[in-house]
């Protein structure tokens, strides 16, 4: 069967309804069943590559449109930017569609079995590389569904997935061919993260110890941040609403990304009041700020965008810095810039960044506490996330900025995300930005408290650690890659030559 426009409609229906399930609309109930009139079409249609392309366009321009309202370039250049990033994402489900259809003109059976592999492989694949994002998972999805969101620290956010794209499948088969059997596993499919959840919400994850957080939301606008005139009284705003006098005494107060609009090992001035600022409040103060690096050849140095902490206990801030790893690629670096020179030379809104290689958690206090360090985009890598969280870290501290593309839905898009990395670490999580959405998530993924988009003000929250192990931080990617090798024998079995009798 040819595509034709009710199939066009169709398709659209269906990434409306996925894109619903996701925030700020929160109708996460809708992933359960979005997939159906997909799934209906790239069944029915001889051309599942451009069946899945079209839904893919669909899914990825509602969920990402916002990247058009970048305030950091120029507005035709950041809606270019949007459709061509769209387009490159929606490959995947082009891709998705094809094996699909590869599959069932050999065994319709084996295609319908192999449809959750193949779509949660590719989520997976699609998170490593300079080019990864992770962000359109499915299963960030189901943040704010707690209960089922639990089942993340097994295998990731590609554990929610996964059985998302199972019930999606066995609700479709029910449907298209009703039997009891297919009711009776399609309820057991339901129930089994819902059962999960709740014995994981009732077990007790904190060790018992706990520290005092106070997140500063300055709510800087994004080019008055950058003005050098403005250093000074940024950094004064943000010491003042630190030692804001509320009978809550922190432990730590944390600043949001590049809080700090300058070189700060350049500046003895603005350590200087950073220092006094943790010294006088009796807390570690974790910040963003710029930093750099000299290259090899000691001629010039490399920008970074890093993690520093100041403790009572120092004079200074900590040697043990860190510098952000997953660099937005033409946000925050040019990819094959260095083979291709004249990439770096074009003003599309870009900086310049690089990062060192420290990998090692962070520590505050006088205990020497080990946090995992995220700043931004980081925080949509749950591999990364997790690597830190292997070492044996108790808290997650993500600084971030959130003010480039206005009220849109990205901030509340990676405010969600951010639920899920807790929830797989099994560490509670503070999130600090600058102009909003701040957040404390506890271990289990419950937001405990929030200060909404553009609201200039500090939130204060105790928070135990833990030192739970979860699945996932044991296995790694274990679950991925079973996935998808059972994926890749899946399909290699169904198109292996038959011998003939």
């Amino acid at each position: 069967m040819k595509l034709n426009y009710k199939h066009i409609l169709l398709l659209l229906l269906s990434a409306v309804l996925l894109e619903l399930s996701f925030a700020p609309f929160n109708q996460y109930y809708t992933a359960f069943f979005a997939l159906l009139p997909f799934l209906y079409v790239l069944d029915k249609s001889k051309n599942g590559f451009l069946s899945g392309l079209i839904w893919g366009l669909f899914y990825c321009i509602l969920s990402i449109h916002w990247l058009a309202l970048n305030t950091g370039t120029f507005p035709w250049l950041a809606t270019l930017s949007m459709l061509l990033a769209s387009t490159f994402l929606a490959l995947n489900y082009a891709a998705i569609g094809f094996l699909f259809k590869l599959v069932q003109r050999k065994s319709p059976l084996m295609a319908y079995l192999l449809f959750p592999f193949i779509w949660t492989s590719i989520e997976f694949l699609r998170s490593f590389g300079i080019l990864g994002f992770p962000w359109l998972s499915i299963g960030h999805s189901q943040a704010y569904n707690t209960l089922y969101a639990q089942i993340a620290d097994i295998g990731g956010v590609y554990t929610i997935s996964f059985f998302l794209l199972i019930t999606n499948l066995f609700l479709y088969l029910l449907i298209t061919s009703y039997s009891k059997k297919r009711l009776v596993a399609l309820i057991m499919i339901i129930l089994m993260p819902f059962i999960y959840g709740s014995v994981m919400l009732n077990v007790d994850l904190a060790n018992g110890k706990e520290l005092n957080f106070r997140v500063v939301q300055p709510n800087i606008g994004a080019k008055e941040k950058w003005i050098p005139s403005n250093r000074l009284p940024i950094i004064n705003k943000l010491d003042s609403l630190s030692r804001t006098d509320n009978g809550f005494d922190p432990d730590v107060i944390v600043w949001p990304e590049t809080a700090i609009p300058y070189y700060l090992r350049s500046s003895l001035h603005f350590q200087h009041i950073l220092n006094r600022c943790s010294v006088d409040m009796n807390a570690s103060l974790v910040t963003g700020a710029l930093d750099y690096y000299y290259n090899d050849n000691g001629s010039w140095h490399s920008s970074t965008n890093t993690v520093f902490v100041f403790d009572p206990q120092q004079q200074s801030f900590s040697p043990l810095i860190y510098d952000k790893i997953h660099l937005v690629p033409f946000g925050e670096f040019t990819p094959g810039g260095d083979l291709f020179k004249w990439l770096n030379n074009m003003e599309y809104g870009q900086s310049d960044f690089t990062h060192r290689h420290y990998h090692k958690p962070l520590k505050m206090t006088a205990d020497s506490i080990k946090f995992t360090p995220m700043v931004c985009y980081d925080s949509v890598f749950p591999h990364t996330v997790r690597s830190f969280a292997k070492q044996g870290t108790h808290y997650n501290i993500l600084i971030t900025n959130d003010i480039w593309f206005g009220r849109s839905m990205g901030p509340h898009q990676h405010a969600a995300i951010a639920v899920i990395r807790a929830i797989e670490t099994r560490k509670a999580l503070i999130r600090s930005a600058n102009a909003g959405i701040s957040m404390f998530i506890d271990e289990k993924g419950r937001v405990l408290s929030k200060l909404p988009l553009y609201e200039s003000g500090i939130l204060d929250q105790s928070l135990h650690s833990s030192d739970y192990v979860s699945v996932y931080v044991k296995t790694g990617n274990l679950f991925g890659y079973s996935i998808s090798i059972i994926m890749l024998f899946g399909i290699i079995f169904c198109l292996w030559p038959k011998r003939s009798n």
